[in-house]
């Protein structure tokens, strides 16, 4: 009996003691967790608490503008956000492959679905502040100290050039913004408080993108290295060319270190009668439609932009300028127009004309561009014609005492956006000898090159006015591009433009094809008259012209007083694209349409992925404002649209074998379409 009883109570005992000891444990870490979760959650309040807290200091602190910030305050605010955000992501980093599961709770489902990209790019964003604020508080200094004077902006260049290797790092961490923000695709579930900071965000990232990246080269374009000269071709979109309008002014513009040492412009026409004077063997013959349509004898500065590629119609124009003027060497082309003027003042604020005290904005500067051309009271037909163009001197030379004045008082976020602007636009162009820069601005598109990859469709509509007048001032045009595609790949465009002649109809006189200004003509006389337009439009290689509208113009209308019977052909400008071309005449107060069919190549869709790509690259032409423009894709039959994305504010209608795209055309427009059978 001793015996079993000892084996027993052994076993009674182990029995009871390991529920209790496991017990403790299971206690013990439960304690352990809740103390863990805890100080998460204590940590987690404590960073969001201080968030909220920086956010009003950060109002407060930007509230008098960029350039009264203090830089040692500015940079301990965003050096303390970036810290608060750091805890924020490694205390919540256990949470992101739990959080996307949870979409389903209300209110705060959407937000947590994005919840790893919207802390990365929190993550991200807060790494490019302390990148930039670091790089950029010498910039600040410089902008903010007071007396600098005339010495300010080479203070500028410098202070950029020694910030470029910090703001090199802010643009590795700002790509990583714009890739988290291009993975979340539920924006508009969030809270209607949050959606316009995405808006706001959308709109200036690629800005910031931009500038991070043109600031690698900006300070040896500005002259840091060594002076450099630029020609300057001053375009009037009111007469349409190919590259934004007629170049109207021709001058340089000399750099040293970010000092600018000359600015000046002359009449280009002048420019071209003076040296045609002295030795027309530095001219050569023009393209033919300028030959065959304007009757034009020589191959002219002012006509020099003909090609839609900027940087070959510029080589064109430094090779022809440095004919006459061979001293000093040219670095590079800006060309701009009015709209880039009006921009420009946006920014710089009020400009004051010297002599005449006219004050130029950004609300009267085009209107200040057109009225200058008018003649003034009592002026003889010889003082008019020499001093027509004369303004782009006169206020070339008040905007450089703005800028160079009192750089400072410039709002440099303004500047920065119109600027950006400018160039997606083409409202601003440039083109630079150097192998470096041009890399960047190509990389940009900022330099106005003519390129379409292999592979996808793409449209250029080019106008060009051969009318010698304004009339584009009163021209709106509407495209419609219809795209059917084959089983094979193949494909079939059907263009139409529309052109609208917003002008009251007038006497038959304004459909005369002239130049004359011997009754000292206002500029609006001189827009009021019918428009002549050389048109072409700019296909993928290998596309086939099917049938187009002819246009016939009656005789008596013309130079040399000969009828136009010639119909729309194809031509190879350069060898990537195909061209189409046509002449036509809209009288005033009327609306004229016409029509492209033309066979795209058969490599039009491309295979990728187990899925049909369909690309078209639409590219907007220089000068031009918007202008609408709808894009209709017939797919194959059976075939479905899966996927599409566009780079620009468009309302896409998709119903499967049909995708219909409307947008106001305002810069280069990438279409992809996936479609699966």
């Amino acid at each position: 009996m001793t015996t079993k009883t000892d084996s027993v109570v052994p076993n009674r005992t182990k029995s009871t003691f390991w529920p209790i000891r496991w017990r403790t444990v299971f206690l013990l870490l439960g304690l352990v967790l809740l103390l863990w979760l805890g100080m998460k959650a204590w940590r987690i309040g404590r960073a969001a608490q201080s968030l909220l807290a920086q956010q009003t200091a950060v109002q407060t602190l930007l509230a008098n503008g960029l350039t009264n910030i203090n830089p040692d305050e500015a940079e301990a605010m965003v050096r303390t956000v970036r810290a608060d955000f750091v805890v924020l992501r490694d205390e919540t980093a256990f949470l992101m492959p739990l959080l996307p599961r949870l979409g389903w709770l209300p209110t705060v489902g959407p937000l947590l679905v994005s919840a790893p990209q919207l802390v990365e790019m929190g993550d991200a964003g807060t790494e490019t502040a302390v990148y930039a604020i670091e790089s950029l508080k010498p910039v600040l200094l410089v902008l903010q100290a007071e007396g600098a004077g005339d010495g300010q902006l080479p203070q500028l260049i410098t202070a950029l050039s020694d910030a470029r290797p910090g703001l090199a790092q802010a643009a590795v961490s700002l790509d990583r913004v714009a890739a988290a923000r291009a993975q979340i695709t539920n924006v508009a579930e969030f809270p209607a408080q949050l959606q316009p900071l995405f808006a706001q965000a959308d709109e200036w990232l690629p800005i910031a993108q931009d500038s991070l990246t043109v600031v690698q080269i900006l300070p040896e374009i500005m002259g840091v290295n060594g002076r450099r000269t630029y020609l300057l071709l001053a375009q009037n979109e009111d007469e349409l060319r190919a590259t934004g309008g007629y170049i109207s002014g021709v001058g340089t513009l000399t750099l040293e270190n970010g000092d600018i040492q000359s600015l000046s412009f002359q009449n280009a026409d002048q420019f071209d009668v003076q040296n045609l004077v002295q030795n027309s063997d530095l001219y050569d013959y023009p393209p033919q439609p300028l030959y065959e349509i304007m009757k034009s004898e020589y191959f002219l500065l002012r006509d020099t932009n003909y090609w839609p590629d900027f940087p070959y119609s510029a080589q064109q124009a430094m090779e022809l300028y440095q004919r006459v003027e061979p001293t000093p060497a040219i670095d590079g082309v800006i060309a701009i127009d009015q709209e880039f003027i009006r921009l420009l003042v946006e920014a710089t604020g009020p400009v004051t004309v010297p002599d005449t005290g006219e004050v130029i904005n950004a609300q009267n500067s085009i209107q200040s561009f057109r009225n200058s051309f008018n003649a003034q009271e009592g002026q003889t037909f010889n003082e008019w014609y020499q001093n027509r163009k004369a303004f782009l001197t006169t206020f070339s030379a008040a905007i450089l005492e703005k800028v160079q004045g009192n750089f400072g008082a410039i709002d440099p976020i303004t500047l920065i956006k119109n600027v950006h602007r400018a160039f997606a636009s083409r409202h601003l162009q440039l083109y630079m000898v150097d192998a470096q820069e041009t890399a960047v601005l190509n990389q940009l598109n900022w330099d106005g090159r003519l390129e379409n990859p292999t592979g996808q469709d793409f449209l250029l509509v080019l106008d060009t006015n051969m009318g010698f007048n304004k009339t584009n001032m009163h021209i709106q045009r509407t495209t419609h591009y219809q795209v059917t595609l084959n089983a094979d790949g193949s494909g079939q465009a059907g263009l139409t433009l529309d052109y609208n002649h917003t002008n009251p109809p007038g006497d038959d006189g304004g459909c005369i094809q002239e130049m004359t200004y011997g009754n000292l003509p206002t500029y609006q006389e001189i827009a009021d008259r019918c428009y002549f337009n050389f048109l072409r439009v700019y296909a993928p290689p290998s596309s086939t012209l099917i049938n187009a509208t002819g246009h016939a113009i009656s005789e008596g209308i013309l130079l040399g007083g000969d009828a136009w019977m010639k119909p729309p052909g194809t031509t190879t400008e350069f060898t990537d694209f195909t061209t189409f071309t046509n002449f036509l005449l809209v009288p005033r107060g009327e609306m004229l349409s016409t029509n492209f069919t033309y066979a795209l190549p058969a490599n039009i869709v491309q295979q990728r992925d187990g899925r049909s790509l369909y690309q078209l690259w639409v590219r907007k032409q220089a000068g031009t404002s918007s202008q609408p423009v709808t894009i209709q894709l017939l797919l194959p039959e059976g075939s479905t649209a899966t996927e599409i994305a566009l780079n620009s504010d468009a309302t896409i209608l998709n119903e499967g074998s049909q995708v219909t795209v409307t947008l106001n055309l305002e810069k280069d427009t990438l279409l992809i379409v996936a479609f699966e059978d």
